[in-house]
């Protein structure tokens, strides 16, 4: 796990990417603060910068960037190849000889022996950058779900790519300008969505994206996986009854586990009192070399305290376990800091945060996350909300009348009375399954965003977006409702937000943040599963550990990782409370915070 960089000069423009490249490894430092390195081709128009966090191979041998054994490929990578022992067995058993014992190593032997196609068998989340100096060419490529982030910029002849936005902007030729789109995005869904940053010079490389530049600054675009063409093209399994579909999900979820658990430091399970983390734990079968974490937030406005079931899940699966408790005027400062190190506007995110502050307190290296057991498990409400919505919508007369009530009359007298103003959009939203994702998962509808918003900003940005018709697009094809909303649960929610908050927040930390049902080998063989004549659920993936956690999680309603926004908010230097979700006011405040501190 690595902060990356690197400065591909093809009009050969007098620029110093030396310079450049020290200044991003310096901003990258929190990302990979055991060593650091810097390379710059023959040519002089390829420059590589790396930040290293040693995870596997902790020997100087692993040390990046890494130049293979005949001096014609270079990379700088970022992330974790689960699989690497596997692929690198093969390779020398095809003659491939290795320096190292380290999953990069892999990677450059694995292109040079397969071309493009090696990057299907990859396991594990990645972004890199790899120099194929024979065919003169600059190769781009990021995980299948996005875990890994990698930004770039193409301006004036030269590419600049970074693991980081606040890298780029260092740049003196990288305008700070904001992009219309990526405006609307925050305010229509808490944050971006790729390919779009907030800056118009700035782009994210999309998942399961791999883009060739050469020499003379021209791309092509591969996209080597698709997580919506998995879904519509996987077949179901045809099982006997619901033991079998249990076993079957025990057997994948063992298995992603293990894989996630190979490190050469010590691993740290995150373990809340719920499903998701508690499923996890229990699945491990190697024991050694790990422990357990609980966050204890003092504050009188959570519901549930999630220490105690969380030790008893430990100690039924004898795992050590530690408990963090951050106390309430500790918030403050720590806030200040999620706030200054935060690299895209986000309304999420301090939760992982936290959770990586505590992890640093604690001396862990690498933690282990639940995220994903929501979407691919359905439990989320919008699973439930979006068909009840679709339902009710069809007693609603399509007349002008009504929707001019409920975009006027209704809409103010949510408004004025502190009321969920959301109801105000199931004329507009409430009658396609897309549309009324929108309406559960945004966060300002769009009736909403103009009335804070420059109408021409709002206009181009919306525009661009084209929101509505790709929503549409996205679920095409898809004939299950329940794999529908879980794709745009996928795309809008866990890859756009939660992954990249997860990066950034526990890499702000030189933590390495793992997610085992984030994981694409674990999806191609799940799918089949949901599409089974069983049905499967959050239960489900409890029924797989039911010996090894305590009983009252069949029983315990589902909370969350949440945070306290509206007792937060209190503490903060804010403006009044104007809305009656305080996420909302959350979001604004967020907003505001990133732009105070991140003015170039």
């Amino acid at each position: 796990m690595c902060g990356i960089s690197g400065v591909f000069n093809y009009l050969d423009k007098r620029i110093d990417s030396k310079s450049i490249l020290t200044k991003i490894t310096e901003i990258q430092r929190s990302r990979g603060p055991d060593d650091e390195g810097l390379w710059v081709s023959e040519c002089k128009k390829v420059s590589f910068g790396h930040n290293r966090l040693s995870i596997i191979d902790l020997s100087k041998n692993g040390k990046q960037p890494f130049i293979s054994l005949d001096e014609n490929f270079v990379i700088t990578f970022n992330g974790e190849i689960y699989n690497y022992k596997e692929i690198r067995k093969e390779l020398i058993s095809k003659k491939i000889k290795f320096r190292s014992y380290s999953d990069t190593e892999v990677i450059i032997e694995s292109y040079k022996y397969w071309g493009l196609e090696f990057l299907n068998k990859l396991r594990g989340m990645f972004a890199f950058a790899l120099w194929d100096l024979k065919k003169k060419k600059l190769i781009l490529a990021r995980d299948p779900f996005g875990i890994k982030p990698l930004y770039y910029s193409n301006k004036n002849g030269v590419y600049y790519f970074a693991s980081q936005v606040k890298s780029l902007l260092t740049i003196n030729d990288i305008s700070s300008n904001k992009s219309e789109a990526g405006i609307v995005n925050y305010y229509l869904w808490g944050n971006m969505q790729e390919p779009n940053t907030l800056y118009k010079d700035i782009k994210s490389l999309e998942k399961g994206t791999c883009i060739i530049i050469d020499e003379s600054g021209n791309i092509d675009k591969l996209k080597f996986v698709d997580i919506k063409n998995e879904i519509i093209n996987s077949k179901g399994l045809n099982l006997k009854n619901q033991n079998d579909a249990i076993s079957y999900l025990k057997e994948i979820v063992e298995e992603t586990v293990k894989y996630h658990q190979i490190s050469d430091v010590p691993v740290t399970f995150l373990l809340s009192s719920g499903i998701d983390s508690s499923a996890i734990v229990a699945s491990t079968k190697e024991r050694k070399n790990c422990s357990a974490l609980t966050l204890d937030l003092d504050n009188e406005d959570i519901a549930t305290n999630e220490k105690s079931l969380a030790q008893k899940t430990a100690l039924i699966n004898n795992i050590p376990h530690n408990v963090s408790k951050i106390l309430d005027n500790e918030i403050i400062e720590i806030t200040n800091s999620f706030y200054k190190k935060m690299d895209l506007p986000t309304n999420d995110g301090l939760n992982n945060f936290l959770i990586s502050h505590a992890a640093k307190k604690n001396g862990s290296k690498v933690i282990v996350s639940g995220v994903g057991g929501d979407e691919f498990f359905f439990g989320y409400p919008s699973f439930k909300r979006i068909p009840a919505i679709n339902n009710f919508s069809k007693y609603i007369p399509k007349v002008k009348s009504v929707d001019l009530f409920f975009k006027s009359t209704f809409y103010n007298f949510l408004k004025k009375n502190f009321l969920n103003t959301k109801y105000s959009g199931i004329y507009d939203y409430g009658r396609n399954l897309e549309t009324s994702f929108l309406l559960q998962r945004s966060l300002f509808l769009p009736h909403e965003i103009k009335e804070f918003l420059d109408p021409n900003i709002f206009k181009l940005g919306w525009e661009e977006l084209n929101i509505l018709e790709n929503l549409k697009q996205d679920i095409k094809y898809i004939k299950e409702s329940k794999l529908s909303i879980m794709y745009l649960e996928i795309k809008y929610y866990l890859c756009s937000k939660l992954l990249n908050d997860s990066d950034w927040a526990s890499m702000s930390h030189s933590i390495e943040m793992r997610t085992p049902f984030v994981d694409w080998f674990f999806f191609k063989k799940l799918i089949p599963l949901l599409k089974s004549n069983i049905k499967i659920n959050k239960q489900s993936l409890l029924d797989t550990v039911k010996d090894k956690v305590p009983k009252e999680l069949y029983q315990r309603k589902k909370t969350g990782f949440g945070i306290p926004h509206k007792s937060y908010l209190k503490k903060m230097p804010t403006d009044k409370i104007q809305y009656s979700n305080p996420i909302k006011d959350w979001s604004l405040f967020s907003y505001n915070k990133y732009l105070t501190n991140n003015i170039k």
